[in-house]
C-alpha cells in the first residue's frame, strides 16, 4: 500500500498560485496531511529515479486506500513503521461494515444485530487455516518470471525502506519496540522535509501511539476492570469470556467448524449479547471516560515530544510549499 501511495503522489512543480504569490501553508489538518504525503511521495520518487529503481505502475482508477497520520510510509514488514498499535482488549469491527469502531465493546445492540462483530469468518468450507495451503504453495517450483518479479520487488523494498540492520529504534508508551532503517529513500525524504529523520521517527512513533497507549491504560485501570468483571458475568449465560475480544475469539474458533450461514447466526448471537451487556454495565461509557483522563495524562508526559513533532511537521509543510511539492 505504501508503494502504491508513493506511486500515486505527484508534485505540481510550483510554489506560487495563479496570481504569482507564494502559496500559504494550508490551515486544514486534512489538507496539511495530504500535502506532507504528496511531498514525501515526490521526494521518494526523485530518490528512486536517482537509484534507477522503478515504481510499479498503478492501474488506472485504483485507489491507494485511506491512510492516517502524515504519510510516514509504514511498511509491510513486521515490527517497523509508525502506525498505531491495537489496544489490548479492543474490539474493532471492519470499517467496511457500518464505518464504526467500538474500542471497549459494541454498545449498540441494533448495530450488532445487523453487522455482528463486523467481520466475515473463515468457515469450514474455505481454507484449512492450519498453514497447509501456504506450505503447499511454497513447495511449488518458482517460475523464472516469478523469481525475477520477486527480485524486483525486493530491490524496490530495499531502495524504499532501506536494508540491513535497522539503525533506528524507539519504544512506544505501551512498551512496543519499533525499528526502521535510515538508508532508504523514505528516510532520505524525511530528512529533507523534517531536518532530522531520526528525531522525526522517534516523535512520530510516540505521537501516533498515544491513543493506543491511553486505551491500554484503560484496560489496566481498576475502575475499568471492575466494570469488565460485571460484563463477564452478564454475558456468561451465552458464553464465558473475560472481555469482548475474548468473546470474538471464541466465535472465530467455533466458526471454523460451521458453514457460512451458521457462523453468521452465531456471530449475531454473540455480538448482540456483547452489546446488551456493554449497555447494561456501561462498559463502553466507563472506558471512554477513563480514556479521556489517561489521554490527558499522556499528553502531559509527552509534552516535549508533541511540541518537537509539531515543529518538525511545520518545517515539512513550509518546505513543501516553498518547493512546490
Amino acid at each position: 500500500m505504501c508503494v502504491a501511495a508513493m506511486a500515486g503522489g505527484c508534485a505540481d512543480g510550483t510554489d506560487r498560485n495563479n496570481a504569482g504569490e507564494p502559496r500559504p501553508v494550508p490551515r486544514s489538518a486534512r489538507v496539511q496531511g495530504d500535502l506532507l504525503k504528496n511531498a514525501e511521495s515526490a521526494l521518494v520518487q526523485r530518490c528512486l529515479t536517482v537509484r534507477q529503481v522503478a515504481l510499479p505502475a498503478v492501474p488506472s482508477g485504483s485507489g491507494t486506500g485511506s491512510e492516517t497520520g502524515s504519510g510516514t510510509g509504514s511498511e509491510t514488514r513486521s515490527e517497523t513503521g509508525s502506525g498505531t498499535e491495537t489496544a489490548d482488549g479492543a474490539v474493532q469491527p471492519q470499517q467496511a461494515t457500518g464505518r464504526r469502531q467500538f474500542p471497549y465493546g459494541i454498545d449498540d445492540p441494533a448495530w450488532a444485530a445487523r453487522h455482528g462483530f463486523g467481520g466475515v469468518p473463515e468457515t469450514g468450507g474455505g481454507a484449512r487455516g492450519d498453514g497447509a495451503d501456504a506450505r503447499r504453495t511454497q513447495q511449488q517450483p518458482r517460475t523464472e518470471s516469478g523469481r525475477r518479479a520477486a527480485e524486483r520487488q525486493q530491490r524496490l523494498t530495499d531502495a524504499m525502506f532501506g536494508s540491513g540492520r535497522r539503525e533506528l529504534s524507539t519504544r512506544t508508551a505501551t512498551g512496543l519496540v519499533v525499528t526502521a532503517n535510515s538508508d532508504g529513500c523514505l528516510a532520505q525524504a524525511q530528512r529533507v522535509l523534517y531536518g532530522d529523520q531520526a528525531r522525526w521517527f522517534r516523535t512520530e512513533v510516540a505521537v501516533n501511539n498515544l491513543e493506543a497507549a491511553a486505551r491500554h491504560r484503560v484496560t489496566q485501570d481498576p475502575a475499568y476492570r471492575a466494570v469488565l468483571a460485571r460484563w463477564a458475568r452478564c454475558v456468561a449465560p451465552v458464553h464465558k469470556a473475560e472481555d469482548p475480544a475474548g468473546l470474538r475469539s471464541v466465535w472465530q474458533r467455533r466458526a471454523r467448524d460451521l458453514d457460512r450461514r451458521q457462523a453468521s447466526d452465531l456471530q449475531q448471537r454473540y455480538a448482540v449479547a456483547e452489546a446488551r451487556c456493554v449497555r447494561r454495565t456501561d462498559l463502553a461509557g466507563t472506558g471512554t471516560r477513563l480514556e479521556k483522563r489517561h489521554a490527558a495524562e499522556l499528553r502531559a508526559e509527552y509534552t516535549d515530544q508533541i511540541a518537537d513533532h509539531r515543529r518538525m511537521r511545520e518545517h515539512g509543510l513550509r518546505y513543501a510549499v516553498q518547493h512546490g511539492l
